[in-house]
């Protein structure tokens, strides 16, 4: 069985690109999941995610790269809503509550005016692996060496940030740079994932890993491999899962994430196990 699965991925190209997009997805995803989960930001990746959905239909109804549009669809509709709660004192929950739906409803409009072809729209919420593209693995490599560059370059106001922004000031950190790149990043990050998990189940690709680590590391520094780590599991233990028992990889990784929580959080219960 595995063997066939190794064969397979030599052989066929949309199977190693799917593996290697999984890979990926999840060392970027897993990066950025750290910091989502210590500043309770979450609902912004899920609407950044759900905002794609606008993005993709406009850049299918105009004939443009759809996934060029779905991030920048993204970036705005994360910084737009930062900007609305940071500098109007509106809720985040109310301003995610207007501009998620807003966003899908344009994204409705724009696929009505489609005709002949019709795009797999099941594919876009659940993901498609069959979607993913050579381009796309280019893609995502280069964003992983940003996101890392970033994140080497930055560890220490992260650190911060994360953590305490009252405290992050105090040491003078950048908050508006950290906190809009970070926004900008998680975007991104939504966006790379897209083809693997699809639109609704992005989310736990920026959620689980951290909640997971959250409960066994020391420190924040072992929080992001463990996320990472964690993350490139469940998404090639997913795919070969779903390549077995003939099931959408997207739902079966997200399956996978979440039993390794379910794992870690026992054995933590029964060993008291810290990393």
């Amino acid at each position: 069985m595995i063997q066939d699965f190794i064969s397979d991925i030599i052989s066929y190209s949309f199977l190693r690109n799917a593996i290697l997009a999984a890979v990926l997805v999840s060392a970027l995803t897993g990066i950025f999941s750290s910091v989502v989960v210590l500043r309770k930001i979450e609902f912004i990746g899920d609407g950044a995610a759900h905002a794609t959905f606008g993005g993709i239909a406009f850049g299918l109804l105009l004939g443009t790269n759809y996934i060029l549009m779905a991030a920048i669809t993204a970036v705005i509709f994360a910084v737009a809503v930062s900007y609305f709660t940071r500098k109007n004192k509106l809720s985040e929950s109310s301003v995610i509550g207007m501009l998620l739906p807003l966003s899908m409803s344009l994204g409705v409009i724009a696929l009505s005016f489609i005709r002949g072809y019709t795009p797999d729209v099941m594919g876009l919420f659940f993901g498609n692996i069959l979607m993913v593209t050579s381009e796309d693995v280019w893609m995502l490599l280069v964003a992983n060496v940003i996101a890392w560059v970033f994140f080497a370059v930055f560890y220490r106001e992260l650190l911060y940030y994360s953590y305490d922004e009252g405290m992050a000031k105090h040491y003078g950190v950048p908050i508006g740079f950290i906190h809009y790149a970070v926004l900008i990043g998680i975007s991104l990050s939504v966006v790379g994932s897209v083809k693997i998990a699809g639109i609704i189940l992005v989310t736990a690709f920026l959620v689980i890993p951290a909640v997971t680590s959250k409960t066994i590391a020391r420190s924040f520094r072992g929080m992001i491999l463990i996320s990472l780590g964690m993350a490139v599991v469940a998404s090639v233990m997913g795919i070969f899962v779903s390549y077995v028992l003939d099931m959408p990889p997207g739902p079966v990784i997200v399956v996978m994430l979440f039993m390794e929580f379910l794992i870690t959080f026992s054995l933590k219960a029964l060993f008291r196990v810290r990393f």
